[in-house]
This record gives structure tokens, sequence and C-alpha cells, in this order.
């Protein structure tokens, strides 16, 4: 089911006794604003787009910086708002030296996130989501990813949670691109990096930030492409209903949930935390994914506003609207994540994550032209604290 922005509100509005409650927590957050020394700050914007890894088979090669092209070439310059990029632990040298070269060259400014060999390497398995420690090695798991390849992705998927967390760095870089905005701007954007507006988005997203600026947050509603050309309509306004970007007031307390990885509700997670009614309230969780927060004390403080395009992906079949189209996008997301652990762990020298992950001290020889040219040690001394930082084993 898609998501339906007509159908959010601040607080669930069924019931005369929960509307009447939900217009007195409007009322009560509009008077506290009022008297604040927000009321007085301009409303300015910082928008930030997370630049990752491509993951075929989920994206198509190279579309990351297709799209990035794309952006820079042709979004319209927003008013009010500053441009900013985070380039997230992208595996390939190649493709990373690409990107930042490409934002050099148009004079973005950026936030760079490396990805340190050393500290992926020191990344154990979470063996604590299977039933033993030594399951992957057992004939039983043997037989049942025969069965279920399908099952037995989201198992392997559910033990790499830690390396995906950082290589992937879902909402890791959302939370520094938060971090980066604060000081910058009243209102934060870190979106995903296939975002794009046109004018009028743009036009309507401030408009209706503005007319409610008491909240503290603000769901924008997205529309997924499966042509880029059609924003060159300048009226071009599909409709939005894909799960949402989110946008916050720089003195919202909260942030993304690090511990969610990418391909596991990274950011649903926060939907649920702030009450944002969706299609999300009636997913199921499995028994190996990470317990949810409660209800934030700022849950409900919540509005709507304008929409946004997500570029085309380059995979025609996961772009539409169709029954059971969510279960072939998670099905094709998990696959391109735990093919990407798997080079990356073969281009270090570590054991393959794949069936069955080994313990042993046998690595398979690194290919002739490595994922990654950097060795373990180097790069060490850009590791520095941040809100993505990973809390490592020690060595």
């Amino acid at each position: 089911m898609p998501f339906d922005a007509s159908k959010q509100s601040s607080l669930p509005n069924s019931g005369s006794g929960r509307g009447n409650e939900a217009a007195f927590l409007q009322a009560a957050l509009s008077e506290a604003y009022a008297t604040s020394p927000l009321a007085a700050q301009p409303d300015t914007f910082v928008l930030y787009r997370v630049i990752g890894n491509d993951l075929p088979p989920r994206h198509r090669e190279g579309q990351s910086l297709d799209n990035l092209r794309f952006i820079l070439e042709n979004e319209p310059l927003l008013p009010g708002c500053e441009k900013r990029w985070v380039v997230n632990r992208i595996v390939s040298p190649d493709v990373e030296a690409a990107v930042l070269e490409l934002l050099h060259t148009h004079r973005q400014p950026v936030l760079h996130l490396p990805l340190i060999p050393a500290d992926y390497a020191r990344i154990p398995l979470d063996r604590a989501c299977l039933p033993t420690p030594d399951y992957l090695e057992s004939l039983r798991f043997a037989l049942f990813s025969r069965c279920s390849l399908k099952y037995r992705n989201r198992l392997l998927g559910a033990a790499h949670r830690l390396k995906n967390l950082y290589v992937m760095n879902n909402n890791g870089a959302r939370n520094a691109a938060l971090a980066d905005g604060r000081p910058r701007a009243k209102w934060v954007l870190p979106f995903d990096g296939n975002c794009f507006f046109t004018a009028a988005a743009w036009k309507r997203l401030v408009a209706e930030v503005t007319a409610r600026p008491w909240l503290k947050y603000f769901t924008v509603p997205m529309a997924r492409l499966s042509d880029n050309r059609h924003l060159a309509d300048p009226d071009f306004a599909p409709p939005a209903r894909e799960e949402p970007q989110l946008l916050f007031r720089h003195d919202a307390a909260e942030s993304f949930n690090p511990d969610f990885p990418y391909g596991r509700r990274p950011k649903v997670e926060l939907f649920w935390r702030l009450g944002i009614p969706g299609p999300w309230d009636a997913w199921t969780e499995e028994s190996w994914d990470q317990p949810r927060r409660p209800l934030s004390p700022e849950a409900h403080h919540v509005g709507t506003a304008g929409w946004v395009a997500r570029l085309f992906s380059g995979v025609p079949h996961l772009e539409v609207s169709a029954r059971g189209i969510l279960g072939k996008r998670g099905v094709a997301r998990q696959e391109a994540i735990l093919t990407l652990l798997a080079q990356l762990d073969k281009s270090l020298g570590l054991p393959s994550p794949q069936n069955p992950y080994r313990r042993d001290d046998t690595a398979p020889a690194p290919p002739s032209r490595p994922l990654l040219r950097r060795s373990p040690e180097s790069n060490l001394s850009q590791a520095v604290a941040s809100p993505t930082s990973l809390t490592l084993p020690p060595r």
C-alpha cells in the first residue's frame, strides 16, 4: 500500500476526542513557538544528499554518478537553501574519485565519510541473532539455504548487520548530515542521493513549512520516476506516494536509529518513533530485527510539506507501482548488500560471508584488480569520532 500524505496528521484524527487532542497540541506548539527565539530566526534551509554505493541488481551500475550529474546540471536554484553533499563509504576508489571530482568541478560543498579498510576488517558477524553461534557452519543451515534462497539471504543479512552498518552507513550518514546542518540553517533536509526538487515542488515545500513553523518535523512525500526526462516539464507534478523523506527543524531532538541497517527499515524506525502513520504501521518484524525505540516525547510534532522526485534507479521492473513490488525491491536490495560485502571481503582477503561463512584462517586470494586498492593499514589517521563512528571490538 503506497504512502498517502492526505491521510497523515500530527495526531491520529479518528474520533472527536483525538481531533480535539490534535487541535490542543497544535495550539500549544504554536503559542510556545511564537514566544521563543526561534520565531525571530529566518527560515533558512540546508539540503544534504547522501551519495553511496551502487547496488546491482537493485540499482544499475553507475546510476549514482549519472543521477548526480543530472542533478548538478538540471536542478534549479532553491531559494533560501544551501545544497551540500555527503559522500558516504563508497567502496570503489575509482567511483569515489569520480564523484568527488564531479562535485569539485561544480564547486559543491562535501562532507566526505571514507571507508577505512582496517576498520571494516575488524567488524565481526552479529552471531547473537543466530540459533547457535556456529549455525552458519551447520548442515542445518546448508539444507535450509537450498530450500529458500530468500530466507537464507535474510538471515545472512541479519548476521552481517554490523558490516552493513559500517559500509552502507545509511542512518549514520543521515545523522552526520543532521549534525553538520543544525548549526547552518533553521531547517535541515538529510535526503537520499537521488532526490531532485523542481522549482514548483520546492516553492510548495517552503510555503507549507513556513505556514506551520512550530512543528519540528515534516515528511516530504516522494514520487518515484521511471524517466528523469519528465522533470524538464515545469508543470510536472506526479503523484507522490512513495515512502517520504524527513525534514527537521534544527532544534529537533530526534535522529535516525544507528542500530537499524540499510534494508531493514532504517528510516521507518524513526517514523514509528514519531508516530507518523503509514503502511508501515502494519509491517511485522523478524525475530532477529533490532528492537524499535518507544514513542518519542516529540511524537506527532509532524506535518507534511511539498514533494520530491526520486530519480530513476536504472532498473525498470523495480520502479513500477504493482502488487508485491515492495517485496521484490527488498529481495533485490538484500542480494545487492550481500554481494557487495562478499566482494569487499574478498578484496581484503577476509573470509567470504557466503554459504557457509568460514571462521578459519583460509582466506581467498585477492582478485587481480581488487575492489579496494587501499591497504588495511592505510588511512587510519582519517578515522575520527563522529555520529557515524562504529564501536569496534578491541584488537
